[in-house]
């Protein structure tokens, strides 16, 4: 089938909200809250425990590292 030259698409639309802007506030606090959480978890854990197996300081670093490359991610976007 041919189209018909005559449709366009349309450019000032009317764009609808699905979620109010208060939930939209609300969400992205939640967003940062989980990112931020782990990594500032493994800070404080690394400045005030001190571990007995190089297992543990092993699996606290991973975890540090891997919620600072979330977070560098998160940002670049």
């Amino acid at each position: 089938m041919a189209r018909s030259k005559g449709y366009k698409r349309r450019h000032n639309d009317v764009k609808i909200d699905m979620f109010p802007k208060w939930l939209d506030i609300t969400m992205i606090i939640c967003k940062w809250f989980i990112l931020l959480t782990p990594f500032v978890m493994a800070s404080v854990m690394t400045m005030f425990h001190s571990y007995e197996s190089a297992w543990d300081n092993w699996l606290v670093t991973c975890v540090y590292l891997l919620s600072l490359g979330n977070l560098i991610h998160y940002l670049d976007n």
